[in-house]
């Protein structure tokens, strides 16, 4: 009998090791709010995508883990799955189908770093979003890239560790026309005009960091898979005093096969919608801490060049954007907010290009609630 209770003591110990050595969090977003934007109804949306997650690890001993993570996005103002905060989503809904829309992915970390396979974050987004006040969310957001996507399919990617605040990432992804998300560059979540037509790479992305004390930089090098071998890169520098940060980024886009480009598309002239397109980005950031909250305001500038269409009567824009905006946190993980903005798009075609609508300029208001778990 004495026997027996050791051996179930021992068992029971076991067990309790066991348990202690794997863990599993549940997170997620729940956010909604209200959106007018110049030429478009009032309408219900979110700043932030709402999302549950479940991210796990297991010890498997020697100092290894093996870790995973799947994120399911959601519409809060009808409870539809998917995130269909931009039209871009509602474009390819039915075309993409996916059941784990945010992260999908398994992988093995270490004191050598991390590295994940399957449906990751691209490192060119996930890095220098840091660098704008506005996190690439909502009506304030830098116009984004043409050739950077929120999450890549069919990738490696590895994240080193820090060693004196320096880091380092690398991926890559399957080509042969894998799929990814067609992201969209700002004003009103406009479908993206810019998705490559689907020309058959490998993609690849590259990026080197440093975040210690009161300075952070970044720069990164990226080509998506199926791009047509377009290319991003991009740097970031922000440093903090006091109760500010002040950032600034600088990107560069050249888009191959953009919106119908592909070599078989028609260049028609006078379109927007032409075979190849070069970018370039700037934006000024500020965060002031004040009060419960946090003050956000950035000015951007980009030289909007669909250059290969210039002979058939192309264009070539100057489009500013200005945005301000205040987070008050009403605890640790509830917080109401609200920003306004205002884009100059030069010519009615690079608004088209950029937000869907053919404007030369462009309003954007927005309020709503965040609540983080």
């Amino acid at each position: 009998m004495k026997k027996t209770l050791i051996a179930l003591a021992v068992l029971g110990a076991a067990a309790g090791v066991a348990h202690a050595q794997s863990n599993v969090t549940i997170y997620g977003v729940v956010d909604t709010g209200y959106i007018l934007e110049s030429g478009r109804d009032v309408r219900m949306g979110e700043n932030i995508n709402n999302r549950i997650g479940f991210r796990g690890s297991e010890d498997l001993g020697g100092g290894l883990k093996a870790t995973f993570e799947l994120e399911k996005r959601f519409d809060l103002f009808d409870g539809s799955m998917g995130n269909s905060n931009t039209a871009g989503y509602q474009a390819n809904r039915g075309a993409t189908g996916k059941d784990w829309d945010g992260a999908a992915n398994l992988g093995l970390a270490g004191n050598w770093g991390r590295v994940r396979f399957g449906r990751v974050n691209e490192l060119t987004t996930e890095t220098i979003r840091k660098f704008d006040p506005f996190y690439q969310y909502g009506v304030g957001s830098m116009l984004l890239s043409a050739n950077r996507s929120a999450r890549i399919d069919n990738t490696a990617r590895y994240d080193s560790p820090k060693w004196s605040g320096f880091s380092f990432g690398a991926s890559y992804s399957l080509g042969q026309n894998t799929r990814n998300d067609g992201g969209y560059v700002g004003d009103g979540g406009a479908a993206n005009p810019f998705y490559s037509s689907g020309a058959s790479n490998d993609g690849y992305g590259i990026n080197l960091s440093y975040d210690n004390g009161p300075f952070m930089a970044t720069a990164n090098w990226s080509r998506l898979a199926d791009s047509d071998d377009s290319d991003t890169w991009n740097v970031g520098l922000a440093y903090k005093f006091g109760p500010a940060r002040v950032s600034l980024l600088y990107e560069n886009t050249s888009n191959e096969g953009w919106a119908g480009g592909g070599n078989s598309a028609p260049k028609a002239k006078s379109s927007w919608q032409a075979r190849g397109l070069d970018t370039d980005l700037w934006l000024l950031g500020l965060e002031w801490d004040i009060g419960p909250g946090q003050l956000d305001a950035s000015v951007q500038y980009m030289d909007f060049d669909p250059s290969a269409s210039k002979a058939q009567g192309g264009y070539d824009a100057d489009v500013y954007k200005y945005a301000i905006g205040y987070t008050y946190n009403l605890s640790k993980r509830t917080s109401a907010y609200a920003q306004v903005s205002y884009s100059d798009f030069d010519e009615q075609s690079a608004g088209k290009a950029i937000s869907g609508l053919e404007r030369s300029d462009m309003w954007g208001f927005q309020i709503g609630m965040t609540h983080k778990f």
